[in-house]
């Protein structure tokens, strides 16, 4: 019978998986990652202020 595991991997193989083939898909995947960093970095600003009590807007 077949076994199946979960496996996690660790941080090299999820960086060559994800490692782009040419340079135009590694600046398309650096802004992505700029542009996700900014958008966490808004959210938890808005959800510290919420939970301060402030206005959201």
């Amino acid at each position: 019978m077949a076994q199946l595991l979960d496996v996690i991997p660790n941080d090299a193989e999820i960086e060559a998986i994800t490692r782009p083939k040419n340079p135009k898909a590694a600046c398309e995947l650096q802004h992505r990652r700029e542009v996700k960093r900014r958008l966490e970095e808004l959210l938890e600003e808005a959800a510290l202020k919420r939970a301060m009590g402030g206005d959201f807007y």
